[in-house]
């Protein structure tokens, strides 16, 4: 977002810390273009909010998915690289012998290591060397352990069956559920990491980003995986709220980053719509959702960054660009039209009041030049010895000045002349009399003069 249009967000972060501790699992929801990336950055930067949660952030619409892989392998991993990158992982941390040889099955004999550079590669936007290099100092113990078994998995794929042995009493004691020994090497280490001084009471929370711009199966592979975590609970009457089963890796928080109408969409779409999006989504977020919207704040935030841009009174401005002219546009929007408004209008000298910097606003707005000259025209008109003062420096620097003096005409066909005269700290303006002689410009033709200030 243009640094220019920084919306204050204060009250929204603690709204949304609130939300955070009475939601484990939640969808925010805003629209595309409403900034809620800038958001999330804004929240995840709060001193408040860094000292009481752990945010890991992964943006799945990155992942390069393979058609034989499934999109949550590469969550897996990606979780596993964002703790290593937050110092997350404990590197006296081991896993049992039954996790190392299953890990050794699931990845083909590869040990930890190989097994990331292959998924990372598979991730855009990660420092695929800082990470793993970071996961590897802080999972030595799992490492060593994954190799040991290693050697096992090789006897195995020899046809040694009797190396099933060594595990099926480790086996029979462990539920299905548990067996996947990514999923345990991130839980054992949020585990030893909560017990670090200074993290027992903070939240760990998993947060999807621009989960708009996924493949449909991918986004509902997701939702179902987290949903069915929420499922096993209730079937093994364990309060999902309080058990590692709550939610997936055992982080208190999920939070999935997707404008909730597009998500019902996309929903009925996939599914048919005939199916019920509510019974769905409910599984997932089932004590509702955090709406984020600027909308009212940021259209008049938006009017006191044109005030500061043009020097312009601000009933002035909002005459010019009316509030229903900017309604529907999204904060990027808004924010892209003040971005670097100085390269697209000739500089003049001595002018107090900048209205081509307004100009250029609106026409990166999607206004045309006969548009934004009406909106002028209306403007001025109403009140011309005060648009004289605003548009003295134009008027002088595209030479409409003759003997210090202007003839205009307005949109009625009514006649104005007016004078000025520089004094030593002021421009004085009054009307005079004119001659039928005179050019008289018409109010519109003297805008699009100052127009031709403004490249396109």
């Amino acid at each position: 977002m243009n640094k220019f249009f920084i919306i204050p967000v204060d009250s929204a972060i603690q709204e949304f810390r609130e939300h955070l501790k009475c939601h484990p699992r939640s969808i925010l929801s805003a629209r595309y273009g409403d900034g809620k990336s800038y958001f999330i950055d804004a929240f995840m930067k709060d001193p408040a909010v860094k000292k009481e949660f752990q945010i890991l952030k992964i943006y799945p619409v990155n992942y390069q998915v393979l058609e034989n892989r499934d999109i949550f392998d590469i969550i897996k991993y990606d979780v596993l690289l964002q703790m290593g990158l937050n110092d997350m992982l404990d590197p006296a941390q081991e896993i049992s012998s039954l996790d190392a040889f299953l890990f050794c099955m699931k990845s083909n004999g590869l040990d930890l290591l190989e097994s990331l550079f292959n998924v990372a590669s598979s991730i855009e936007g990660v420092s695929t060397v800082k990470a793993i290099g970071k996961v590897g100092k802080g999972a030595v113990g799992v490492i060593q352990r994954i190799q040991e078994a290693i050697k096992d998995y090789k006897e195995y794929k020899r046809g040694e069956s009797s190396i099933l042995d060594k595990y099926m009493g480790e086996m029979d004691k462990t539920p299905i559920y548990e067996e996947d020994p990514i999923t345990k090497i991130i839980q054992n280490n949020l585990a030893a990491w909560r017990k670090k001084r200074g993290n027992k009471n903070k939240r760990v929370v998993l947060l999807f980003e621009d989960m708009d711009r996924i493949d449909p199966a991918h986004l509902f592979r997701i939702l179902n995986v987290f949903s069915a975590h929420m499922d096993f609970s209730y079937k093994y009457a364990i309060n999902p709220d309080d058990s590692l089963y709550g939610n997936k890796f055992g982080v208190n928080n999920v939070v999935m980053v997707i404008h909730y109408e597009n998500l019902e969409s996309i929903f009925h779409h996939f599914y048919g719509d005939n199916t019920c999006f509510e019974g769905y989504i409910h599984k997932f977020a089932d004590k509702g959702r955090f709406v984020y919207s600027l909308k009212v704040k940021s259209l008049e935030y938006y009017y006191q960054c044109l005030v500061q841009l043009t020097n312009l009174p601000e009933n002035i401005v909002k005459e010019i660009l009316p509030n229903d002219r900017i309604r529907s546009r999204t904060l990027r929007e808004l924010g892209n039209s003040l971005d670097n408004v100085e390269q697209q209008r000739k500089e003049i000298e001595d002018c107090p009041n900048d209205i081509t910097a307004l100009m250029v606003c609106m026409r990166r707005l999607g206004l045309d030049d006969n548009e934004i000259i009406s909106c002028f025209r209306r403007t001025a008109e109403q009140n011309m010895i005060a648009w004289m003062r605003y548009l003295y420096p134009y008027l002088n620097h595209c030479g409409l000045i003759e003997d210090s003096s202007i003839q205009l005409v307005d949109h009625e066909g009514r006649k104005h002349g007016y004078y000025f005269h520089n004094k030593l700290d002021c421009l004085e303006v009054g009307s005079t009399s004119f001659t039928s002689e005179g050019h008289f410009w018409k109010i519109g033709e003297v805008l699009q003069q100052v127009l031709t200030l403004v490249s396109k």
